[in-house]
């Protein structure tokens, strides 16, 4: 579905406590080749909390965030798919329950003004999840996601993989280090179940390296210093694996 302009108000539910509760306000304008974003998320009723307690669950005192700039057209042809698919509900806020969310999105198409809550809110919530994301990036608060996968076996010569996964563009590369011809793209499409099973299994501590392992065993690592041994995640080696071919 083809749009001229896009808002979306959106708020977490009453019963969801700080620190995770948020708020944000998205526009989202054709143009050109790109789309125009302007975003701002805050975080509300932390002043109560500790942080220490912040920074144990993974948050910091400033997480409250704005963006605006552009990103390439492809992110247009993302929320016009999910668009299309979106039915817009009146929204009744007084008889919100302490479980749902509020959202208010307003669509503008052929000169027609419609706002509504959606019927399908988990595709706008992935795919805001997303945009987020690229917004980290596109500010240089985060960089690409980047796995590399090694499957090492004395018997026969190793495979090692690196997949990198830009939000900004909505790209997937992945590159074989045997393979000279450089990176061959994959479907957006391919991220999600790649990191779906990725962050499906609780890796084990004991069994993590601090430098690029040698020896036999199939081997992951995030981007960051670990080194995990998946050698007993039959799911994940396959997945990764299946990215090779």
């Amino acid at each position: 579905m083809s749009f001229t302009r896009l808002q979306i108000r959106y708020q977490t539910a009453r019963s969801l406590p700080a620190p995770y509760a948020y708020f944000y306000t998205l526009a989202v304008n054709p143009a050109g080749n790109e789309v125009q974003l302007d975003l701002a998320i805050t975080y509300p009723d932390r002043d109560d909390i500790d942080d220490d307690e912040l920074i144990a669950e993974g948050f910091t005192r400033d997480d409250d965030f704005s963006w605006s700039g552009r990103l390439p057209a492809v992110w247009h042809e993302a929320f016009a798919a999910v668009a299309g698919k979106t039915r817009l509900q009146p929204i009744d806020e007084e008889n919100l329950k302490e479980d749902d969310d509020f959202w208010e999105i307003t669509l503008v198409s052929k000169g027609v003004d419609q706002t509504g809550k959606p019927g399908n809110a988990d595709d706008w919530q992935y795919l805001i999840q997303e945009l987020i994301q690229a917004t980290y990036e596109a500010d240089k608060r985060e960089r690409p996601f980047e796995l590399t996968y090694l499957d090492i076996d004395s018997r026969r010569p190793g495979r090692a993989i690196t997949l990198t996964a830009s939000f900004a563009n909505r790209s997937v590369a992945v590159r074989d280090e045997r393979n000279t011809d450089g990176a061959r793209m994959l479907p957006w499409s391919t991220l999600q179940r790649v990191m779906s099973t990725v962050y499906s299994v609780d890796f084990d501590p004991e069994t993590t390296l601090d430098r690029r392992p040698k020896t036999t065993g199939q081997w992951l690592n995030l981007g960051t210093e670990e080194w995990y041994d998946i050698s007993k995640e039959p799911k994940l080696s396959r997945t990764l694996n299946e990215l090779i071919n």
